[in-house]
């Protein structure tokens, strides 16, 4: 079970946003006054639900979005719930989405996979059921908007961090899940951002999601390559990166650029068993879709307004931001 946070802790988490500085100064001083204008809304909705469908639901990565959500619901008054399959699976995904739509929530967060979901996406629009992508999306989807990481950007940080461990040359490998898309979006970042040097990506392993999984797929991609220079594990299960390097001999020897902000990857950053990892704002992802979800089922006089002319009130994508973590600042990520 996730630690609860305190009010000086969300406060810090805040304080975490960026990119899109203007939105993202803008929303939680919108909603604070919003609130405070409207406090009466507060009392009576108590019986709202609002629910995040997840990829899969079980990988400790989500704790810090299942946070950011419930603290703000419990700011507002209202139920949260957060469902999803166990194991990276579309189909599991959809088949939930389904189920989902039964019980007619006050609104859906849906972290994005494939273009699969977008007839459930679809479904629930038409039948009155505000959506938004939350932490990852696709193109082409029929959500109302998205909250998380640009993903480009993530990878044009992870490229940072591999030019400053390689400079201009170099041969390194990916792990990733080929099925997914915002991770594709992040490996476009990652090419572009090595443009102009002799750093090549020679191999690309299907991790699946799963920590057991990077780590068998990593290591059989080391013994293939012994003269590999770096990896780069595109989502959040590099400690199975960690203990590949650990298992084959590599710790040191081949430069890790990981992703993500779980315990066990930010011991391998201060261990030095991996050299950055990527940090993303999590909890505020989940914190201002549960705000901007709420806004749209209860909307203000102001909005309403908008909303009766044809207007879209409220941002369709709001950049959280990311950050290039070493082993002096991994502990500011420590919850």
């Amino acid at each position: 079970m996730s630690k609860k946070r305190t009010l000086d802790q969300k406060n810090s988490r805040r304080k975490f946003l960026q990119g899109g500085v203007a939105l993202g100064a803008m929303a939680p001083v919108l909603f604070a006054n919003n609130v405070q204008a409207h406090g009466s809304r507060l009392k009576d909705n108590k019986d709202q639900e609002y629910v995040i469908v997840s990829i899969v639901a079980t990988h400790p990565f989500w704790n810090d979005l299942k946070n950011g959500a419930q603290d703000a619901a419990e700011d507002l008054g209202v139920k949260f719930s957060y469902v999803g399959p166990a194991g990276f699976d579309v189909e599991g995904q959809v088949q939930t989405m389904e189920q989902i739509l039964i019980k007619k929530p006050a609104g859906i967060g849906h972290v994005h996979s494939t273009d699969a979901a977008f007839p459930a996406i679809q479904k629930a629009l038409d039948s009155g059921i505000n959506v938004m992508h939350i932490t990852s999306t696709g193109a082409g989807s029929p959500a109302l908007g998205y909250i998380g990481s640009n993903e480009e950007n993530v990878g044009l940080v992870m490229a940072k961090g591999v030019k400053d461990l390689l400079g201009n040359s170099g041969k390194i490998a990916v792990s990733t899940v080929p099925a997914q898309d915002n991770l594709n979006d992040r490996i476009a970042g990652l090419e572009k951002g090595l443009e102009g040097t002799d750093i090549k990506i020679i191999a690309t392993g299907d991790n699946k999601g799963d920590d057991s999984e990077t780590a068998a797929s990593t290591s059989a991609i080391l013994l293939a390559n012994p003269d590999l220079d770096a990896i780069v594990c595109i989502n959040a299960t590099g400690s199975g990166v960690a203990a590949a390097l650990k298992e084959t001999g590599k710790v040191g020897k081949v430069k890790a650029v990981i992703a993500d902000t779980l315990a066990p990857i930010l011991d391998a950053v201060e261990d030095g068993t991996v050299d950055y990892t990527v940090g993303q704002q999590i909890y505020m992802q989940g914190y201002l879709w549960m705000q901007m979800m709420y806004a749209m089922a209860n909307p203000t006089p102001v909005i309403q307004g908008f909303l009766d002319g044809g207007l879209n009130p409220f941002p369709t994508n709001c950049d959280t931001g990311c950050n290039l973590i070493d082993k002096n600042t991994a502990k500011l990520y420590r919850s």
